[in-house]
């Protein structure tokens, strides 16, 4: 073997030559790799503080959302509130975060929207990143329950093949059809729509007229449950009836009857319904005629039972504390010609419709108490709307054993389960009055005796100032309701005229008990449904109770405006 000691040195450069190269190469990717983490690292936050500042961005919009709905701009206006100028509190924005540089709001009425429609747009800084939104809210916004001519907040039924809708109607559960009545317009069932308590066959649907004809398009199964206002608190109606006597009261004939409210003669509780065994709070009986019609205006309240009957006029809604007692039709004195019912008409031609009619008479009764027609103390109304099996007063208005669904005759019925509270049980509080409310009871919730009448203003007696028997005063032979009646109780009904029974407007409720003679129609009035409620001259503001506090129609988010902050 022969060794050459020279090649040996030139083997022992070249490694060193690739160590140092190697080297180097480490060296470049390690200084990249902490660039690229440090690079990595920066983005990261940053885009935490993108996302912060949106959060914080879109709580500043909650509380001006908030703080609108007590305090709104006036019509036309603007508010504006900053972290910067100490309006606008940074506790209700962030939770301490060091980063949060700023935020503002801003609050506008626009011009050419209804005044409960707010246009807020804020903006806000977490380091250097800013993210600015906007919401369009409607404060109050009127429930969607008037969106149709019968809605119950239970199982609807319509079992009759002489029952006519013109118009949507809407149940917050099944909604049941039996006979083939005729349904011109919109079904929506939270559930399912049958037939006699059986799914339908879509080939042969149990209805006629336009949803017979495409039910398809017009009915809607599975939709959303609608949440029905709740008139426990009449607080912010009776401020608004109070804001203008002169605008919101009660006339027969040219004389004033009610100021905003009826004075409360007692200083007593009485959410109506059946709450049970209350002492009455002060009530009111009108009874119009064609020369001298009942007026009502803008937001009225009556704390206790009213009793009405004849002819109305005006455009407002009238607030009863207790019990509404029909006692036999009610027709507008103005009001306008459903002979052609609106519903049924093309959109353009039942929009112009709506605009001709804007002027005449419209009024709605919000109703804490259950709606009672006809005579309540007649053995035949008793029969029909009491006692009748399964769905008269004597047996629903129970709240123990309604579960978690709120609706009697489900699977749940009796099953506990878990409350805000802590407890467990099947009760289910289904008109907020935080009271285990059993059946209707005849004797406290619905019979007009002397007692009750004592209460009632204006009620009729006798020459010795005893109050009438209710059979001279009420009349079952009935069949005419013009408004919109509103109850998330009963609305317990016997129409007992020979000539068709017709609703012009709106019947709302949880429990329906309406029996009718031959025929009976419902023509919705279509001046009253929210998608006219963009337009402002297409909207006649009623005060109708509201669902829920705050509605919010669009949001967007704008280019960051980092004015101000």
């Amino acid at each position: 073997m022969r060794i050459t000691p020279i090649n040996h040195r030139l083997e022992q450069g070249s490694v060193l030559m690739i160590v140092v190269i190697i080297g180097g190469i480490m060296g470049i990717v390690t200084a990249s790799t902490l660039m690229l983490s440090n690079n990595s690292l920066q983005n990261a936050h940053g885009r935490v503080d993108w996302n912060k500042a949106f959060y914080n961005a879109e709580n500043a919009v909650v509380w001006a959302a908030q703080n609108a709905f007590d305090a709104p701009p006036a019509a036309g206006s603007s508010n504006y509130y900053s972290t910067a100028n100490g309006t606008l509190p940074s506790a209700s924005i962030i939770n301490g975060d060091p980063a949060f540089m700023g935020a503002w709001v801003k609050i506008v009425q626009p011009n050419n929207a209804l005044t409960n429609v707010l246009v807020i747009t804020a903006s806000a800084r977490v380091n250097n990143k800013v993210r600015t939104i906007q919401a369009t809210i409607t404060t109050r916004p009127v429930s969607q329950v008037y969106d149709q001519e019968y809605f119950l907040n239970n199982w609807g039924w319509w079992w009759g093949s002489t029952i006519t809708g013109n118009g949507s109607q809407r149940a917050n559960w099944d909604f049941d059809f039996r006979d083939n009545p005729q349904v011109n317009g919109f079904i929506y069932s939270a559930n399912q729509v049958e037939e006699n308590e059986q799914p339908y066959d879509k080939s042969t649907p149990p209805f006629g007229g336009l949803a017979g004809a495409d039910p398809q398009d017009l009915v809607h199964q599975g939709v959303p449950r609608v949440t029905m206002p709740n008139l426990l608190d009449f607080s912010n109606y009776t401020a608004t009836a109070m804001s203008d006597t002169t605008k919101n009261g009660i006339w027969v004939g040219g004389s004033q009857v009610v100021a905003g409210v009826l004075q409360n003669l007692t200083g007593s509780s009485n959410p109506g319904g059946n709450a049970g065994n209350l002492k009455p709070q002060t009530g009111l009986y009108l009874n119009g005629s064609s020369s001298q019609p009942i007026t009502i205006k803008g937001t009225v309240v009556i704390p206790g039972d009213v009793v009405i009957q004849g002819q109305i006029t005006g455009q407002g809604t009238l607030y009863v504390g207790g019990n509404l007692y029909i006692a036999n039709d009610i027709t507008y004195a103005n009001g306008p010609d459903f002979s052609t019912p609106p519903e049924t008409m093309p959109p353009a031609q039942r929009d112009a419709w709506a605009q001709q009619n804007m002027s005449k008479d419209l009024i709605g009764f919000a109703v804490r108490g259950a709606i009672l027609t006809g005579d309540v103390t007649d053995s035949d109304w008793i029969n029909w709307c009491y006692w009748y099996t399964g769905s008269g007063l004597a047996y629903v208005g129970d709240e123990s054993q309604l579960g978690i669904d709120g609706i009697a005759g489900t699977g749940d019925d009796g099953i506990p389960f878990l409350h805000p509270d802590g407890t467990m049980n099947a009760w289910y509080d289904a008109d907020g009055d935080g009271r285990i409310n059993a059946n209707y009871n005849y004797s406290t919730d619905i019979n007009m005796d002397s007692t009750r009448a004592s209460y009632i203003q204006g009620y009729p007696t006798d020459k010795n100032g005893n109050s009438l028997p209710y059979g001279q005063v009420a009349t079952d032979n009935m069949g005419t309701l013009d408004g919109l009646f509103y109850t998330d109780h009963a609305a317990a009904m016997r129409l007992a005229r020979s000539d068709p029974e017709v609703f012009h407007g709106v019947i709302v409720s949880r429990n329906e008990q309406i029996v009718f003679q031959n025929y009976c129609t419902f023509n919705y009035d279509s001046r009253v449904n929210s998608r006219y409620h963009n337009n402002p001259n297409q909207f006649i503001n009623l005060g109708l109770p509201y669902g829920k506090s705050i509605q919010v129609n669009g949001f967007t988010e704008l280019p960051p405006d980092g004015t101000n902050l």
